[in-house]
């Protein structure tokens, strides 16, 4: 999905990136790659001291990012955000309170749009067994729960075809550079 998105912005003349989140400057730190997960819930937390230090440290790196890295004119794309940790908090190895998560989440600069991904839990599934039909369909409910809280949003049909998705999204964000433009103008 974001590979074709990536294609249609970046044909455009504004330039795309992608992130996907994972503190960068404790990576770097450890010499890690990125890499793709595919056990989320099978390791153990990582305990109240470490998982503090890590959301901290996300949302020192957020503020950088939006500050003093982020071209204005520039389409960012980013694969997760914070607050998939409040959705599922097993995948990130939280092991703190999950008031603390909430308090950081209210602190992080927010995305000019969400894009939900949806589709039924059944599908999903079929796509993806990393965790259990039950924790996908808990997972399906609680992201609805928390895009329909946000400001600006689009849920996009993920059952649809793959091409369909893609422009649904990409028409998402050229509505929202539409306002910005003509907000500015």
């Amino acid at each position: 999905m974001i590979t074709g998105l990536l294609s249609r912005l970046g044909a455009g003349d504004r330039p795309v990136s992608v992130r996907h989140l994972k503190p960068r400057t404790v990576a770097r730190l450890r010499g890690q790659r990125e890499t793709i997960v595919v056990d989320p819930h099978g390791k153990p937390s990582r305990g109240v001291f470490l998982s503090l230090v890590k959301i901290g440290v996300w949302l020192l790196e957020e503020w950088n990012f939006t500050l003093f890295q982020e071209q204005r004119a520039s389409i960012l794309i980013c694969d997760r955000y914070y607050h998939d940790l409040l959705v599922d908090p097993v995948r990130f190895r939280f092991g703190a309170p999950l008031w603390t998560a909430r308090l950081v989440g209210k602190l992080m600069p927010e995305p000019a749009l969400w894009i939900l991904l949806n589709a039924p839990a059944e599908i999903l599934q079929e796509r993806k067994q990393e965790v259990s039909p039950e924790e996908t369909a808990r997972q399906c409910c609680a992201y609805l729960e928390f895009i329909r809280s946000r400001k600006n949003y689009a849920i996009v049909d993920a059952s649809q075809p793959l091409e369909k998705a893609i422009a649904d999204a990409e028409e998402a964000i050229r509505e929202v550079l539409i306002r910005r433009e003509g907000a500015r103008g």
